[in-house]
């Protein structure tokens, strides 16, 4: 989100004023909650390995911008037209018809790419939309607003068609709850 992007860039400049030494990179994710959560388990990885702070960030860089991707998933879209992140017609189109709506973020703008009626039908074009956008089997991290059973039903599909894939679910909080609505899916990939 670019508000708290823009909010660590000045606590990141603060900081720096302060301790000019310390070592402070801001990473432009351009993306939300489980995505974000494949990024900071990377930059653990690299660090436990041993990897330089700027080797790191040149490697996070790379990871966010070629390898990780936001999909969703959404019963209701209401509050993504209240704040402007998609077409308020589109979003009450979805509504009167009661329709999912699936798409991913791309370079932080939200694109839905389809829609479906009902639960099953939705889940399984999300997963042929995961695998035409480059899903090959890597990891994914699958957060719910109230939904755990559609979570674990798209868990569930993955394994199936990739079982070496390391699927995790989890529950959205706070920005991307109110983003995703009751019922709605966020999904990190790494591609």
């Amino acid at each position: 989100m670019s508000g708290s992007y823009n909010s660590a860039v000045q606590a990141a400049k603060i900081y720096q004023e302060e301790y000019p030494d310390a070592l402070i990179h801001v990473f432009d994710s351009k993306s939300a909650g489980p995505a974000q959560l494949l990024a900071a388990e990377k930059i653990a990885e690299l660090k436990e390995k041993g990897m330089q702070f700027p080797d790191l960030v040149e490697a996070v860089t790379d990871y966010l911008e070629n390898h990780v991707r936001l999909f969703f998933a959404l019963k209701s879209m209401t509050n993504l037209a209240n704040n402007g992140r998609v077409s308020p017609a589109v979003a009450k189109i979805a509504g009167l018809l009661k329709i999912w709506v699936y798409g991913w973020a791309e370079e932080g703008e939200i694109k839905p790419l389809g829609k479906g009626r009902g639960e099953k039908k939705t889940l399984a074009a999300l997963l042929k939309t995961l695998e035409e956008k480059g899903y090959t089997g890597g990891r994914v991290k699958i957060d719910h607003a109230d939904n755990f059973d559609s979570a674990a039903e798209l868990h569930d599909q993955i394994r199936k068609n990739y079982p070496e894939a390391r699927v995790d679910l989890g529950t959205c909080h706070a920005l991307c709850s109110f983003y995703a609505e009751e019922g709605g899916l966020m999904i990190g990939v790494e591609i």
